[in-house]
């Protein structure tokens, strides 16, 4: 899940991805991170734009609004998944960030907190892929079925605080890590994620998310 993560005694009542933009408060305080299909639908949701019907137009205007937001140093920094140090030491109040990243940081620091954004989540997934050529597909395709075997997968989403595709996780995990059984952050119920979006790609043509694209490299880069 992509959403908020905030240090609660910086930013104890932020709770929509709209604060981060509009609230002077934060200013020079809040990073986001650099993945364009997670972060411009979050954007879209927080002005009430539905991600799965946008135009490339609101995509843009979206991209548009942020380096708005970044040229006005509203915005510290656009980064990968490092901002974790950055709000240890206070420099960021709040992120556009990870909720496995917060589960992980808050064991060192309980300050640090998810917070499901008023407006929902996006909700993303990693992918296995053998590439064509590949010279042993079948030793790959048992790799993948060993870590889907729920005693396997549950030290793997123990390990990564993620959410799991493989059923029967849970049930070990109540027995060797109660704590992440438990959570929402990797076992969200439907109610949990229901205003949340998937990730998406912008729409049109193969040029039109070129285009799209060129836009968030050059507020990336910039």
């Amino acid at each position: 899940m992509t959403g908020l993560i905030v240090n609660a005694s910086e930013a104890p009542d932020l709770t929509s991805v709209n604060d981060l933009l509009d609230d002077p408060q934060y200013k020079g305080r809040v990073e986001i991170v650099s993945e364009m299909r997670e972060v411009v639908p979050l954007f879209m949701k927080g002005a009430g734009i539905d991600p799965e019907s946008a135009t490339k137009q609101d995509w843009l205007d979206t991209i548009d609004r942020l380096e708005q937001a970044r040229d006005a140093g509203q915005i510290r920094r656009i980064t990968g998944n490092d901002y974790a140090k950055d709000l240890a030491t206070g420099d960021a109040a709040a992120v556009v960030g990870w909720a496995a990243d917060a589960y992980q940081l808050q064991a060192d620091n309980p300050d640090l907190e998810w917070v499901m954004p008023d407006e929902g989540c996006i909700l993303w997934w990693d992918n296995w892929v053998i590439p064509t050529g590949a010279p042993n597909p079948t030793a790959a395709y048992e790799w993948i079925r060993y870590t889907d075997e729920p005693k396997n997968q549950a030290q793997i989403s123990a390990w990564t605080a993620s959410i799991t595709p493989v059923e029967g996780v849970q049930p070990i995990l109540e027995k060797t890590a109660p704590d992440l059984a438990k959570s929402e952050l990797i076992f969200p119920s439907a109610d949990y994620t229901a205003k949340c979006s998937p990730s998406l790609s912008p729409p049109g043509s193969k040029q039109d998310e070129q285009e799209v694209e060129k836009a968030w490299s050059a507020l990336t880069v910039g």
